[in-house]
């Protein structure tokens, strides 16, 4: 890129420590340009999301980028069931007698939702963890949600914005 930079790894963590030696503020400037431009399309993607999320009448408060990856964050069993819906997965058929937050029926709504979002962004993975209430922390239910790579992560918005046509 041309930016007169020093890099060396740090010997005590050479994976995630780089070290840039003395730097100007002009150098400064280039290289956080280069930043913002290369997330860039990372940060639009998940504010599309965001709004097509809320659209839908879902909240994923969580929902953020890590390492360069959308995260959905925790999810209401309820939210999780909605959104498989949304990306094609059958409606269940209706049970009075039926708490979404139980263990098998939250179990069946993890499987509807990692299999309609396979469907919906063409074989993408969506690493799921039902984790039920805690009664020494007062946490509700919620289905945690692993990191999507920026494709899917385009493709599941296509899915919710325009029904799944990719």
């Amino acid at each position: 890129m041309g930016l007169p930079l020093s890099v060396h790894p740090s010997p005590h963590d050479p994976a995630s420590r780089v070290e840039l030696g003395t730097v100007d503020a002009d150098t400064v400037l280039q290289l956080t340009n280069l930043l913002r431009r290369g997330m860039k399309r990372a940060y639009e993607t998940r504010d599309r999301l965001r709004r097509a999320l809320a659209v839908h009448g879902l909240d994923a408060p969580d929902l953020g980028l890590a390492d360069g990856e959308v995260v959905l964050g925790d999810l209401t069993v309820a939210a999780a069931d909605r959104l498989a819906q949304l990306l094609g997965a059958p409606p269940r058929p209706p049970r009075s007698d039926r708490d979404l937050d139980d263990w098998p029926e939250a179990q069946k709504v993890v499987a509807r939702l990692q299999g309609a979002f396979r469907e919906a962004t063409g074989g993408g993975f969506l690493d799921l963890l039902f984790l039920s209430d805690c009664l020494r922390c007062g946490g509700e239910p919620v289905v945690s949600t692993g990191p999507i790579p920026l494709k899917s992560a385009r493709r599941l918005l296509n899915a919710l914005e325009f029904g799944g046509d990719r």
